[in-house]
């Protein structure tokens, strides 16, 4: 069983619940992030014995040392949102595409030195699955989130194939739940409004989102860790959300109702358009994703808390 674990974006929502579970099973866990933790999580880094170093992806140099002797690594770094990506692109490009290949050419290193070898594990999103669902008339900038994620993708597949990396993409969608959940998401500012009975407003109601709780993606790496390890299994694509989806208007229905708020909800807009069916030309493995919390359950355990 694998016992070294190497994150990056270790400071991040993801990143940092990852570590804190991982260390907490007994787990050697070390990880960069160019961003710092904030104190309660540096606290809990402390605390099981987490070694966090401040540093960009790009740094090669520094960046070498640190993966020697680790068994698995964990790619969570990265923008995180359609929107950053969209404001900033070429630092989208940069800290997506350009960290990957510099990160997985050291992986692949370590093969040709002679040295331990560690699984790769890429945390994706479900962005890129809709995107390629796409036609090429329908692509545009709001989808610089997605092909920098589908190009890094590429790019560890052929590092994979090319050293024989054992190595997972892992696609994850609206992942929520855990202390460090981001307060300025959507879940969270609905669950703080109906909590204090405020105006709940939606502003988009196209989208459909499929939660996925912190605890279910930490289940389901550890598997998939697992699975890595035996013969035959050398690279997957893993989707790790339930098809249990929800517009915004929806959401907020529900959570408004789940607790018992007087909040007034929003609805100024137009109806949801649904989303595009087109097949997926990936090869899948056998892998099922099957969530152990649905979000119904959770923020009912929220609101008798």
């Amino acid at each position: 069983m694998a016992t070294k674990y190497f994150i990056t974006g270790i400071s991040g929502f993801v990143g940092s619940e990852l570590a804190v579970a991982l260390a907490s099973l007994g787990y050697k866990v070390s990880g960069v992030d160019r961003a710092i933790p904030d104190e309660d999580t540096i606290g809990d880094f402390l605390n099981l014995g987490i070694e966090y170093t401040h540093l960009d992806l790009l740094e090669r140099q520094a960046l070498a040392p640190l993966l020697k002797d680790i068994d698995v690594v964990i790619h969570a770094a990265g923008v995180s949102r359609v929107s950053e990506a969209r404001a900033k692109p070429m630092e989208c490009v940069s800290s997506t595409v350009l960290a990957t290949t510099n990160l997985v050419e050291l992986v692949a290193a370590q093969s040709e030195l002679g040295k331990n070898k560690p699984l790769f594990i890429y945390l994706s999103t479900r962005e890129v699955s809709f995107y390629d669902r796409l036609d090429d008339v329908d692509v545009n900038v709001d989808h610089i989130y997605a092909i920098s994620k589908r190009a890094a993708e590429q790019l560890i597949l052929a590092f994979s194939n090319s050293f024989n990396i054992s190595s997972a993409i892992c696609r994850l969608s609206d992942v929520y739940g855990g202390k460090r959940d981001h307060v300025n998401k959507l879940l969270p500012t609905f669950v703080k409004r109906a909590r204090q009975n405020e105006l709940v407003r939606v502003f988009d109601n196209e989208t459909r989102f499929h939660f996925t709780h912190i605890r279910d993606v930490i289940d389901s790496i550890l598997e998939i860790a697992e699975i890595l390890q035996k013969p035959g299994n050398s690279q997957k694509c893993f989707e790790i959300w339930s098809e249990e989806s929800y517009t915004a208007e929806e959401l907020a229905s529900l959570v408004v109702s789940t607790f018992k708020s007087d909040s007034k909800i929003d609805f100024a807009l137009p109806a949801a358009g649904g989303e595009r069916t087109k097949a997926i030309g990936f090869s899948y493995s056998e892998w099922q994703f099957t969530p152990r919390i649905r979000l119904c359950e959770e923020l009912y355990r929220l609101s008798d808390s």
